[in-house]
């Protein structure tokens, strides 16, 4: 039996819950119970609440589960190209089944990942190969492990199963805006990763694809170069799950005739407000909750809209290649810190670009490279106060946001940054947040450039998933079907349920 409409008053004992079903079922007792889903509901600043839904059972609640049969097993191997969501639990779907997967990752493993990418916070040392886009977990690892997605799927309660199961917190399961937090991520994934190589599933860290054979419509061999050298493999399928910043792959598949194209993106900046005047705007007080936002905005017909929005987090330098600046949001689980951090972004179209199916990765580039020189030249950020950039001048000093991004900020015009027509867009949409969140134009700090978004570059794949005349390679996750960590897990399952259906009995 399904409950819903349960309230509680914030700060009453969650264990009130079960006794408000039961009340509200008829019941005097069930065996079994559980949360399904926990929001809060903030409409009436003065009856600020959480509601409930929950499940009562007489029997022992099933959680989804893969369906597993019988295969005729391919005699080379199924090699997986990214180990971020999508690679993750396609490899860990695909072993298993006993395929055995096979994973390139360019990055290091977590462990190494993170010493890489501190050393790159606190002293600016970038490694081109392992950075907060590129290693074990995905972009996402530094990215607070946000959960919600739009994607309707039956697996969406399977993929949250399997995170708990590895390390998440419980509460994922039914909180209607989960998140798993950068402070916890990383040992989630580590344990996925061991459970796949004790499955019979390989992980090659440190390990990117350079090279490819296309032969009568399917890839027969590729190369990859680890710091051994260059290597050469047979394959039978080849599961694309690279993400949306590893440019010199899409630049080889593109030298290679896959069929790619241009696609929209979304570009700006990152804002930073204190975390406690956010919190009073959307609550009216402090309710021992930090604040989250979504706000979106139409201003000279493009879409501008908050994006990956870090309660009580930190803007985190996310450079992937050397001579330029990138910024990215993070926090950890209990999203505590003094700053709350979102990316306000302006749609960008593929026409924006120029006609070549590169154009946009050379035009997001080159904005990137454009916030490396107005910082300095030593991957310090280029910053701005919201107010100074709403009258288009250059800051002299912060008033009472100071910026999280940690290798150092440089004061600048952000009309220096990016191009006009995005300016103008975001600075537009800022009265509009304003009115719905009091205060968001007359503080807070802005730092250039969020340019990761997603891809302005997409492997295309049809109907069976494949990639456009090549029978056997299957683009997956961000390279043009997804938008975050759950919607990347999801195809990525779904690339898993493709190849399994090619060799089942």
């Amino acid at each position: 039996m399904k409950i819903s409409d349960i309230k509680l008053k914030i700060g009453e004992d969650e264990s009130l819950v079960k006794q408000k079903a039961l009340k509200k079922a008829g019941l005097k007792s069930a065996p079994y119970f559980r949360l399904l889903k926990k929001s809060l509901d903030a409409r009436d600043k003065g009856d600020i609440f959480y509601t409930y839904s929950v499940e009562l059972s007489d029997t022992p609640f099933e959680d989804a589960q893969e369906e597993i049969g019988l295969y005729s097993y391919p005699s080379k191997p199924v090699v997986i190209v990214g180990f971020g969501p999508a690679g993750l639990f396609c490899a860990l779907s695909l072993a298993r089944c006993g395929f055995n997967p096979i994973v390139l990752e360019r990055g290091s493993n977590v462990d190494e990942r993170k010493a890489k990418t501190e050393k790159f916070f606190s002293k600016a040392v970038l490694d081109p190969e392992c950075n907060v886009q590129y290693g074990e977990g995905g972009a996402g690892t530094f990215s607070d492990g946000k959960l919600n997605t739009g994607v309707k799927s039956e697996y969406k309660q399977y993929v949250l199963s399997e995170l708990i199961r590895h390390g998440a917190p419980e509460c994922i399961a039914y909180l209607s805006k989960p998140h798993v937090g950068s402070d916890i991520l990383p040992t989630v994934v580590k344990s996925i990763r061991e459970e796949i190589i004790a499955l019979g599933g390989k992980v090659l860290f440190d390990t990117r694809l350079s090279d490819l054979r296309i032969e009568n419509g399917k890839i027969t061999e590729i190369e990859y170069t680890d710091k051994k050298g260059k290597s050469r493999m047979e394959i039978s399928e080849l599961i694309v799950a690279i993400g949306h910043s590893s440019r010199d792959t899409y630049a080889m598949f593109f030298d290679k005739g896959v069929v790619m194209e241009q696609k929209d993106c979304a570009i700006g900046l990152r804002v930073e407000h204190l975390a406690q005047d956010i919190n009073m705007a959307q609550y009216g007080k402090n309710i021992g909750v930090t604040a989250d936002y979504k706000l979106t905005a139409n201003v000279n017909n493009r879409g501008v809209f908050s994006f990956c929005m870090c309660p009580g987090g930190v803007v985190v330098p996310s450079s992937s290649e050397e001579g330029g600046v990138v910024t990215n949001g993070m926090s950890e689980f209990k999203r505590d810190k003094t700053n709350s951090n979102s990316a306000i972004v302006c749609q960008v179209r593929a026409s924006d670009y120029g006609g070549g199916i590169m154009d946009g990765i050379d035009f997001v580039r080159g904005l990137e490279q454009r916030a490396f020189v107005m910082g300095g030249r030593n991957y310090c950020a280029p910053v701005q106060n919201v107010t100074d950039f709403l009258r288009d001048r250059k800051s002299s000093r912060f008033d009472r946001v100071r910026p999280t991004y940690s290798i150092g900020t440089e004061f600048c015009r952000m009309d220096d940054v990016l191009p006009p027509f995005i300016i103008s867009s975001i600075r537009g949409a800022f009265s509009q947040f304003d009115r719905k969140i009091k205060g968001f134009a007359s503080s807070g700090v802005l730092t250039a450039v969020e340019s990761r978004t997603s891809s302005p570059v997409r492997i295309v794949r049809g109907e069976k998933l494949n990639g456009i005349g090549i029978e056997n390679m299957y683009p997956a996750g961000e390279v043009g079907y997804a938008g975050g960590i759950m919607s990347a897990a999801l195809d990525g399952l779904k690339i898993a349920n493709a190849i399994k259906q090619r060799y089942i009995k």
